[in-house]
């Protein structure tokens, strides 16, 4: 049986440099929503009051427990924030965006009354009663500030196989931490990337709201790509190559579930746009990963063990590193090469916050993940060492291009 393997993200890097970070350069967001615009105008909205309810950053500062936005809330008696927090903020709340798209976006349609077409509920209350809010409005300028995500999928997908054979796995009810419920149960009704029409009471969508949801669907699909359609790895279990969380819960343990494998053969079966992949080459730095990424995996933190205790093939993990010889502390140019393999499956090219190479062993305070079984390597984002990866996946070299 064929094992679809992770390929290089075709994400392209946005900044290059050579060895390490340029001191007090920022890049540029890949997805091109305006910076200034949010420190000036959007950020201020989460210290602001709202009578009966409380100010966002009472719920969503970091610690607080909230799994969706964390926010760093400003220094004490102050109601600004520093352009380095800033920044931290803007990253933070960008992933609750769908750029180009105000009405796909979380942090738009959370707080937003539902009779007005927002989410079902937030545990802060809705803000806004209608799109024609003020605070709305210049949310809905911000978000159209980005640049909207483009696909070519839609155009080589076969939507008569995803009539039959997508389109069912939307229908189908399963047990999540919801109770029991189906993709069309949640995605009908909050705003995420993929937004399905309401579920039949029964029998299958009309003609006009298959087309709709294949529509939605394409979006999250990378044309010949499984491992990089966010339809088949958000669901996925981490450890079969999966994202980290999906709020539905994970429905395959394995890319070896029938369900999962008939994705991949339509998602597999699509044509990429020709000249595609000639940024994946150019994406991540082999050379880098060798010479500076790599000897992390084998070095010794105090208190913790090295990586390569838990991540060699053979434990388990999702991250899986090739054994070294006995007595040898480098790897093989194979050995290498498939290790590199492996991280590039946890990266996302020109987005190390987005990468979970980066933010599994970072320290929560920090912006990390809630948990990493090896304990938490870096207690913030200028550790050296995460600084490094930051730095190779921003696209850094050894010699410039």
């Amino acid at each position: 049986m064929q094992t679809f393997r992770a390929p290089v993200s075709l994400l392209a890097a946005t900044t290059l440099v050579t060895g390490a970070l340029v001191a007090g350069q920022a890049p540029p967001p890949p997805d091109g929503l305006d910076y200034q615009m949010f420190r000036t105008t959007i950020q201020p909205m989460f210290v602001a009051k709202r009578e009966g309810l409380v100010r966002c950053v009472q719920c969503h500062g970091r610690g607080a427990g909230t799994g969706g936005l964390l926010i760093l809330p400003p220094a004490a008696g102050t109601t600004t924030w520093s352009d380095e927090q800033s920044r931290k903020n803007f990253d933070a709340v960008r992933r609750l965006v769908v750029p180009g798209n105000p009405e796909a976006s979380r942090l738009l349609m959370h707080p937003l009354a539902r009779s007005a077409g927002g989410d079902p509920f937030h545990g802060g209350g809705k803000h806004w009663d209608s799109k024609q809010h003020p605070e709305w409005q210049a949310l809905a300028r911000w978000v159209n500030t980005g640049t909207a995500a483009t696909t070519t999928a839609a155009a080589s997908l076969d939507f008569d196989a995803y009539r039959t054979t997508v389109e069912p796995v939307f229908l189908k009810e399963r047990d999540g931490p919801a109770g029991r419920v189906s993709c069309a149960g949640c995605h009908s009704g909050i705003a995420t990337r993929l937004r399905l029409a309401a579920p039949p009471e029964r029998g299958s969508w009309s003609m006009e709201q298959s087309t709709q949801n294949f529509a939605a669907a394409s979006q999250l699909v990378v044309a010949g790509k499984p491992l990089e359609s966010r339809l088949l790895v958000h669901p996925l279990d981490a450890a079969a190559g999966g994202d980290p969380s999906h709020s539905g819960g994970k429905f395959w343990k394995s890319q070896d579930d029938p369900e999962w494998r008939a994705l991949a053969a339509w998602v597999s079966a699509a044509t990429p746009a020709t000249g595609a992949a000639a940024p994946a080459a150019r994406a991540l730095d082999y050379e880098f990963f060798k010479a500076r990424i790599q000897p992390m995996f084998t070095a010794k933190r105090t208190g913790l063990v090295r990586c390569t205790q838990c991540h060699t093939r053979g434990t388990g993990s999702g991250f899986a590193l090739q054994p070294l010889a006995q007595g040898a502390t480098s790897w093989t140019e194979e050995q290498s090469r498939k290790n590199f393999e492996s991280a590039t499956r946890l990266v996302a090219p020109g987005d190390p916050t987005a990468s979970r190479l980066l933010m599994h062993p970072l320290a929560r305070t920090a912006g990390g993940d809630p948990f990493h079984g090896g304990g938490k390597h870096w207690i913030a984002q200028s550790d050296a060492e995460w600084q490094t990866l930051a730095a190779w996946v921003r696209g850094a070299t050894l010699t410039a291009r």
